[in-house]
This record gives structure tokens, C-alpha cells and sequence, in this order.
């Protein structure tokens, strides 16, 4: 985890779990696998706060400034974005993505986008059609259960699918 993060609502932040007593990981693994057994996770899990930041377009000199210029960044508690690190990392083959996917993707930016988009002109020349969507939204307004679906599909362990409806309804 990255350090000089905010801390979650219970004031902990990544620096108190990085320079803890070596006691603790041990004790954070046992709770996390009793959880990943268990199917539960803690109602806390999905509590956080929100801050408002600016966004790059914002001009407070220009106009009057609205909500649109501001983005909400929501800030989680510190365990529990360690116990989804750890669900990432170790049921990373169950959330495999499109290679023509390129937005919420770690190193796949806008660019690749367009950098494919212009190979695809470039290759069949005068007349392409092209449809595109914007997907930025899309998490907040998807029907879950259909997610929850797409994972049956892929075989996600039965524990960790009711781990993560628990953990979307909290």
C-alpha cells in the first residue's frame, strides 16, 4: 500500500499497518482467512467518507464553481483495502479482463485506445465505423447480481462471491 494515504474512518491509515509490531500481519492473516472461510466480512467494511477534489478543469477565477467540478474520491478503511489486495492478488485468474479493454485497466490508458483505433483505420483505410462507449459511470449504475452472475460463470470460489455480496450490500 502506498504510504502518505488518508487515513479510514477508524483513523488508521496504511504507516500505522507498515511500521506495526511484527505481531500484527500474523494476526491480520489468521482474521483474513477466517474471513475468506467464513464468507463474512465485517459491516465496517463498508464504511468510508468522501472528499471532494477539484478537477483539473476548475477554474475558481473563471466562473462560479459547481458540483461538476469537483470529483468525490471515497476514502475506505485500511483493512479492508488490505483484505481486497490480498483477494486480488491471490484470485487474480477469476478477474482476467478483454484485451479490448483499455479503461480501469493498471498500465492502459485513453492513449492505447486511440493508438488501436488509428491501427484499425490505418489497416482498412477510407471508410471505418466506429462505435465507442463511456463506460465511466458504469459501475455505480450496474445491476450487481449480474456481476455476481459473470463470476458464477468463471468459477469463483463460493466463499469469496458471498464475500463480495456481503461486502456490496454493506
Amino acid at each position: 500500500m502506498k504510504r502518505g494515504k488518508a487515513a479510514g474512518l477508524h483513523g488508521i491509515s496504511a504507516e500505522h499497518v507498515i511500521f506495526c509490531h511484527p505481531l500484527l500481519p500474523v494476526v491480520l492473516a489468521k482474521l483474513l482467512n477466517f474471513m475468506v472461510c467464513s464468507g463474512h466480512v465485517p459491516a465496517s467494511f463498508g464504511m468510508s467518507y468522501t472528499v471532494l477534489v477539484p478537477k483539473n478543469n476548475a477554474s475558481v477565477y473563471s466562473k462560479s464553481l459547481t458540483i461538476d467540478d469537483f470529483r468525490g474520491i471515497s476514502i475506505s478503511l485500511v483493512l479492508s483495502k488490505i483484505f481486497e489486495h490480498c483477494i486480488l492478488d491471490r484470485y487474480c485468474k477469476y478477474f482476467v479482463t478483454s484485451n479490448n479493454q483499455f479503461g480501469f485497466k493498471r498500465e492502459s490508458s485513453c492513449a492505447h485506445a486511440i493508438y488501436t483505433l488509428r491501427s484499425v483505420v490505418d489497416y482498412y483505410g477510407s471508410t471505418v465505423n466506429v462505435c465507442s462507449l463511456d463506460l465511466s459511470k458504469a459501475f455505480d449504475k450496474m445491476n450487481h447480481h449480474g456481476l455476481f452472475i459473470k463470476l458464477t460463470e468463471r468459477h469463483l470460489p463460493n466463499n469469496i462471491l458471498s464475500i463480495l455480496e456481503r461486502w456490496f450490500v454493506n
